[in-house]
């Protein structure tokens, strides 16, 4: 693939690849929320955001290199992709990361999923003012506004009653996270050309690099988890952090941002619906009519 310095300035019509990678991506970031809430049950925050970055970089590094892509020059003359990518490993690894484990640790997975549902309206504000053909509409708002009012009835409103109290901090917290994730979307959409399993590699390394002098001091005080904690930061090291980035940055490429974020709204229906057929658990008929709701306002935000 050829490196570019001139990024696309408009979104392309979503293709049958990328609707792939958006099933996939809602398959493995549905199950994060859960394995995130086991890992810091026993580990801080920082080791668990760090420990799923460094799990991510060693597969997407071997990919790299099976793919026969190089990392850009960054001695003694660095290439200016790494300017690019320390603001992307900050928002879309370190911080957005960091602050959803430490949420977590007071929050119910639900309400982390409702908050973070949020983020395609901040990429819907932001995008309007950066990338040419992707403006808001009252139609594409309605849309936006319809998947999350079905994220909150699947999840269940009830959830919503937690919102204030004494976890206020941490539901702003990820509130932050979902405005760093817009603001990640729209620096992939514009980042010079660069190779998927390079440019994964390049975040994730930036957003490792940030958490590891603060992992490795919690590392010294923390006692051995368990196998079931050890299990769970492992495979969310590989699904949601490794394989998901190369499937993200592919499809922002490919299909923009505003299409990438809508995934939000299916990652708690995917949770849900997959407790369902493994562990028996029941679904009423509200939870058939909200996802009818994601599925309307998926349309309408995609309706030209």
């Amino acid at each position: 693939m050829s490196i570019s310095d001139k990024p696309p300035t408009t979104p392309n019509k979503p293709k049958r690849a990328d609707w792939l990678r958006y099933v996939i991506l809602v398959m493995l970031w549905g199950s994060a929320f859960a394995l995130s809430k086991v890992a810091v049950a026993e580990l801080p925050p920082t080791i668990v955001a760090a420990a799923r970055i460094w799990i991510a970089v060693g597969l997407i590094f071997a990919w790299m290199i099976y793919r026969k892509h190089k990392l850009p020059m960054l001695w003694p003359k660095p290439d200016a992709r790494w300017l690019w990518f320390v603001p992307i490993g900050l928002t879309g690894a370190a911080l957005p990361f960091l602050l959803n484990a430490w949420a977590l640790q007071s929050l119910d997975p639900g309400l982390v999923s409702i908050l973070l549902a949020t983020m395609p309206l901040s990429v819907a504000f932001l995008a309007h003012f950066t990338i040419a053909n992707d403006k808001m509409t009252a139609r594409k708002i309605l849309g936006l506004v319809l998947g999350l009012v079905g994220v909150v009835l699947l999840v269940g409103p009830g959830f919503l009653s937690g919102l204030g109290g004494v976890t206020v901090i941490a539901q702003l917290v990820v509130l932050f996270s979902a405005v760093l994730y817009a603001i990640n979307s729209v620096l992939i959409h514009f980042m010079p050309e660069t190779p998927p399993s390079v440019s994964s590699t390049m975040m994730l390394l930036v957003g490792g690099l940030v958490l590891l002098p603060f992992a490795i001091i919690d590392v010294l005080h923390t006692d051995m988890p368990s196998l079931s904690v050890l299990v769970a930061v492992f495979l969310l090291g590989l699904g949601a952090t490794g394989i998901g980035s190369i499937l993200y940055m592919q499809t922002i490429r490919s299909a923009g941002p505003s299409f990438m974020v809508t995934s939000n709204y299916f990652v708690s229906p995917f949770a849900i619906f997959t407790g369902a057929l493994f562990f028996g658990e029941k679904l009423g008929g509200l939870a058939y009519l909200a996802l009818l709701i994601i599925f309307l306002g998926l349309f309408l935000e995609r309706k030209k």
